[in-house]
């Protein structure tokens, strides 16, 4: 039964990867969001969204966000070291 499994896994998992990819260049970008005033406001948080909708918002947000999430700490961890 694992035999037939692994490869309609290994290609559900790549049409995910390959549809995200195509989402992330068409579809969403890195949004910068300030929290108030210059220099007076809690720090900068980028995120990936839509340009045109608040973060979390949309039916391509919810179906990537695993995705989103994975790439977002990748990010953060990368920028802090």
């Amino acid at each position: 039964m694992t035999r037939p499994l692994r490869p309609l896994l290994a290609g559900f998992l790549g049409a995910y990867v390959l549809g995200y990819g195509v989402a992330r260049v068409s579809i969403f970008h890195a949004v910068e969001c300030y929290g108030g005033p210059e220099g007076k406001g809690a720090p900068r948080q980028d995120s990936i969204t839509r340009r045109d909708r608040p973060a979390g918002e949309g039916w391509a947000y919810q179906l990537f966000l695993p995705a989103i999430r994975l790439e977002e700490a990748f990010l953060g961890f990368t920028h802090n070291r």
